[in-house]
Protein backbone atom coordinates (compact mmCIF):
# COMPACT_ATOMS: atom_id res chain seq x y z
CA UNK A 1 0.00 0.00 0.00
CA UNK A 2 3.14 2.52 1.02
CA UNK A 3 4.42 1.42 -2.24
CA UNK A 4 2.02 2.38 -4.31
CA UNK A 5 1.36 5.69 -2.43
CA UNK A 6 4.91 6.41 -3.45
CA UNK A 7 4.46 5.86 -7.28
CA UNK A 8 1.87 7.99 -7.12
CA UNK A 9 3.16 10.53 -5.25
CA UNK A 10 6.24 10.65 -7.66
CA UNK A 11 4.17 10.54 -10.95
CA UNK A 12 2.71 13.79 -9.60
CA UNK A 13 5.96 14.86 -9.05
CA UNK A 14 7.14 14.07 -12.44
CA UNK A 15 3.81 15.58 -14.09
CA UNK A 16 4.93 19.00 -12.17
CA UNK A 17 8.18 18.80 -12.91
CA UNK A 18 7.29 18.35 -17.10
CA UNK A 19 4.53 21.04 -16.75
CA UNK A 20 6.96 23.17 -15.28
CA UNK A 21 9.56 22.83 -17.79
CA UNK A 22 6.71 23.28 -20.87
CA UNK A 23 5.96 26.62 -19.11
CA UNK A 24 9.50 27.55 -18.79
CA UNK A 25 9.99 26.73 -22.28
CA UNK A 26 7.12 28.79 -23.45
CA UNK A 27 8.22 31.69 -21.84
CA UNK A 28 11.39 31.85 -22.99
CA UNK A 29 9.82 31.19 -27.09
CA UNK A 30 7.72 33.98 -26.26
CA UNK A 31 10.06 36.17 -24.44
CA UNK A 32 12.40 36.07 -26.63
CA UNK A 33 9.70 37.28 -29.55
CA UNK A 34 8.64 40.05 -27.18
CA UNK A 35 12.20 41.42 -27.38
CA UNK A 36 12.52 40.77 -31.11
CA UNK A 37 9.39 43.10 -30.95
CA UNK A 38 11.50 45.69 -30.00
CA UNK A 39 13.94 45.46 -33.09
CA UNK A 40 12.34 47.96 -35.93
CA UNK A 41 13.12 51.26 -37.62
CA UNK A 42 10.84 53.52 -38.48
CA UNK A 43 10.80 55.64 -41.30
CA UNK A 44 8.86 58.27 -43.52
CA UNK A 45 8.37 58.29 -47.48
CA UNK A 46 7.70 61.33 -49.78
CA UNK A 47 5.42 61.03 -52.75
CA UNK A 48 5.23 64.30 -54.97
CA UNK A 49 3.14 64.97 -58.27
CA UNK A 50 2.72 67.73 -59.97
CA UNK A 51 -1.51 67.21 -61.62
CA UNK A 52 -3.47 69.59 -63.99
CA UNK A 53 -6.98 70.91 -62.40
CA UNK A 54 -9.93 69.17 -63.88
CA UNK A 55 -12.52 71.39 -62.99
CA UNK A 56 -12.86 75.34 -61.95
CA UNK A 57 -15.84 77.29 -60.66
CA UNK A 58 -15.26 81.37 -61.38
CA UNK A 59 -17.10 83.54 -59.17
CA UNK A 60 -17.88 87.41 -60.32
CA UNK A 61 -19.70 89.94 -58.55
CA UNK A 62 -20.69 93.43 -59.70
CA UNK A 63 -22.65 96.24 -57.46
CA UNK A 64 -25.79 98.07 -59.12
CA UNK A 65 -26.72 101.27 -57.39
CA UNK A 66 -30.30 103.74 -58.23
CA UNK A 67 -32.48 105.39 -56.64
CA UNK A 68 -35.22 103.93 -58.73
CA UNK A 69 -36.53 100.58 -58.15
CA UNK A 70 -37.42 99.94 -61.58
CA UNK A 71 -34.17 101.65 -63.19
CA UNK A 72 -32.32 99.12 -60.83
CA UNK A 73 -33.98 96.17 -61.82
CA UNK A 74 -33.44 96.66 -65.18
CA UNK A 75 -29.63 97.68 -65.40
CA UNK A 76 -29.12 94.28 -63.27
CA UNK A 77 -31.23 92.57 -65.97
CA UNK A 78 -28.94 94.05 -68.50
CA UNK A 79 -25.55 93.70 -66.89
CA UNK A 80 -26.74 89.99 -65.96
CA UNK A 81 -27.11 89.02 -70.25
CA UNK A 82 -24.31 90.76 -71.13
CA UNK A 83 -22.22 88.61 -68.93
CA UNK A 84 -23.92 85.50 -69.88
CA UNK A 85 -23.46 86.58 -73.48
CA UNK A 86 -19.96 87.11 -73.05
CA UNK A 87 -19.33 83.79 -71.54
CA UNK A 88 -21.19 81.84 -74.09
CA UNK A 89 -19.82 83.51 -76.91
CA UNK A 90 -16.24 82.55 -75.28
CA UNK A 91 -17.36 78.85 -75.53
CA UNK A 92 -19.57 77.86 -72.44
CA UNK A 93 -22.88 76.79 -71.98
CA UNK A 94 -25.75 78.35 -70.41
CA UNK A 95 -25.76 74.69 -67.72
CA UNK A 96 -22.47 76.20 -66.57
CA UNK A 97 -23.23 79.72 -66.18
CA UNK A 98 -25.11 80.51 -62.45
CA UNK A 99 -26.25 83.42 -60.76
CA UNK A 100 -27.63 83.61 -56.99
CA UNK A 101 -30.55 85.31 -56.06
CA UNK A 102 -29.65 89.08 -55.97
CA UNK A 103 -29.02 90.98 -52.55
CA UNK A 104 -30.72 94.22 -52.30
CA UNK A 105 -30.69 96.80 -49.27
CA UNK A 106 -31.68 100.14 -48.92
CA UNK A 107 -29.58 103.12 -47.71
CA UNK A 108 -32.23 105.31 -45.76
CA UNK A 109 -29.05 107.36 -44.45
CA UNK A 110 -30.12 111.06 -45.40
CA UNK A 111 -27.00 111.91 -47.54
CA UNK A 112 -26.34 108.88 -48.95
CA UNK A 113 -25.99 108.96 -52.89
CA UNK A 114 -28.28 105.94 -54.08
CA UNK A 115 -31.52 104.42 -51.93
CA UNK A 116 -31.04 100.95 -53.31
CA UNK A 117 -27.97 99.23 -53.85
CA UNK A 118 -27.58 95.76 -54.98
CA UNK A 119 -24.94 92.99 -55.38
CA UNK A 120 -25.24 90.34 -57.90
CA UNK A 121 -23.12 86.97 -57.81
CA UNK A 122 -22.40 85.16 -60.77
CA UNK A 123 -20.50 81.94 -61.69
CA UNK A 124 -19.14 79.49 -64.14
CA UNK A 125 -18.75 75.70 -63.06
CA UNK A 126 -16.78 73.93 -65.76
CA UNK A 127 -14.23 71.41 -66.86
CA UNK A 128 -13.33 73.36 -69.35
CA UNK A 129 -9.78 74.45 -67.26
CA UNK A 130 -8.29 76.34 -70.24
CA UNK A 131 -11.14 78.10 -71.31
CA UNK A 132 -11.77 79.54 -68.15
CA UNK A 133 -8.59 81.10 -67.50
CA UNK A 134 -8.33 83.04 -70.85
CA UNK A 135 -11.93 84.22 -70.65
CA UNK A 136 -10.78 85.48 -67.36
CA UNK A 137 -8.53 87.63 -69.11
CA UNK A 138 -10.43 89.30 -71.40
CA UNK A 139 -12.86 90.84 -69.28
CA UNK A 140 -11.79 94.50 -70.73
CA UNK A 141 -14.94 94.07 -73.23
CA UNK A 142 -17.36 94.01 -70.46
CA UNK A 143 -15.98 97.17 -68.91
CA UNK A 144 -16.98 98.85 -72.06
CA UNK A 145 -20.98 98.02 -71.29
CA UNK A 146 -19.95 99.52 -67.79
CA UNK A 147 -19.99 96.07 -65.96
CA UNK A 148 -17.33 96.19 -63.37
CA UNK A 149 -16.71 93.43 -61.28
CA UNK A 150 -16.22 93.99 -57.45
CA UNK A 151 -14.45 90.92 -56.64
CA UNK A 152 -13.43 87.89 -59.36
CA UNK A 153 -11.98 84.74 -58.46
CA UNK A 154 -11.39 81.19 -59.60
CA UNK A 155 -11.23 78.12 -57.47
CA UNK A 156 -9.46 75.52 -59.38
CA UNK A 157 -9.67 71.56 -58.27
CA UNK A 158 -8.34 68.14 -59.18
CA UNK A 159 -10.90 65.40 -58.57
CA UNK A 160 -9.11 62.55 -59.78
CA UNK A 161 -7.10 61.72 -56.54
CA UNK A 162 -8.18 58.14 -56.67
CA UNK A 163 -6.59 57.63 -60.34
CA UNK A 164 -2.75 58.68 -59.19
CA UNK A 165 -3.37 56.87 -55.05
CA UNK A 166 -1.94 53.93 -55.82
CA UNK A 167 0.91 54.59 -57.78
CA UNK A 168 1.95 57.55 -55.44
CA UNK A 169 1.48 55.03 -52.24
CA UNK A 170 3.77 52.66 -54.08
CA UNK A 171 6.62 55.18 -54.65
CA UNK A 172 5.96 56.70 -50.84
CA UNK A 173 6.46 53.06 -49.94
CA UNK A 174 9.50 52.24 -51.82
CA UNK A 175 11.01 55.89 -50.87
CA UNK A 176 10.92 54.42 -46.87
CA UNK A 177 11.70 51.10 -47.73
CA UNK A 178 15.28 52.60 -48.85
CA UNK A 179 15.50 54.72 -45.81
CA UNK A 180 15.17 51.84 -43.80
CA UNK A 181 17.57 49.22 -45.85
CA UNK A 182 19.98 52.62 -45.37
CA UNK A 183 19.46 52.11 -41.52
CA UNK A 184 19.65 48.69 -41.51
CA UNK A 185 22.69 48.10 -43.15
CA UNK A 186 24.48 51.00 -41.33
CA UNK A 187 23.31 49.79 -38.01
CA UNK A 188 24.86 46.02 -38.96
CA UNK A 189 21.05 44.44 -39.25
CA UNK A 190 18.98 43.04 -41.76
CA UNK A 191 15.69 44.48 -43.03
CA UNK A 192 12.77 42.37 -41.93
CA UNK A 193 8.98 42.66 -42.95
CA UNK A 194 6.39 46.05 -42.65
CA UNK A 195 5.04 45.15 -39.28
CA UNK A 196 2.87 48.93 -38.99
CA UNK A 197 1.87 51.18 -41.48
CA UNK A 198 0.01 54.62 -41.37
CA UNK A 199 -0.61 55.75 -45.23
CA UNK A 200 -0.52 59.05 -44.41
CA UNK A 201 -3.03 62.28 -45.40
CA UNK A 202 -3.19 63.42 -49.33
CA UNK A 203 -2.74 67.00 -49.75
CA UNK A 204 -3.23 69.19 -52.69
CA UNK A 205 -1.65 72.93 -53.04
CA UNK A 206 -1.01 75.32 -55.93
CA UNK A 207 1.98 74.65 -57.48
CA UNK A 208 2.81 78.15 -57.62
CA UNK A 209 0.77 81.74 -57.87
CA UNK A 210 1.58 82.25 -61.48
CA UNK A 211 -0.31 78.95 -62.62
CA UNK A 212 -3.00 77.84 -60.23
CA UNK A 213 -4.14 75.18 -62.36
CA UNK A 214 -1.20 73.08 -61.68
CA UNK A 215 -1.76 71.32 -58.07
CA UNK A 216 1.40 69.77 -56.38
CA UNK A 217 -0.11 66.44 -54.41
CA UNK A 218 1.63 65.20 -51.64
CA UNK A 219 1.49 62.44 -49.08
CA UNK A 220 3.85 61.30 -46.74
CA UNK A 221 3.57 57.75 -45.23
CA UNK A 222 4.97 56.16 -42.28
CA UNK A 223 6.12 52.86 -41.83
CA UNK A 224 7.79 50.45 -39.49
CA UNK A 225 10.35 47.64 -40.48
CA UNK A 226 11.23 44.95 -38.29
CA UNK A 227 14.96 44.59 -37.66
CA UNK A 228 16.57 40.89 -37.72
Amino acid sequence: MKKEIWNLSMSKKVIIGISLIICAIIFLVSARGFSNQGKYVEVKGLSEKIVKSDRAIWSMNFEVKSNNITELYAEIEKNTKSIESFLIEKGFTQKEINTAPVNIYQDTYREALYRYNANIQMSVFTDKVDLIKTTSEQTLSLIKQEIVFSGSFIDFQFTDLNSIKPDMLAEAIENARTSAEQFANDAGARLGNISRANQGIFTITEKDPGSPEYKNVRVVSTLRFMLK
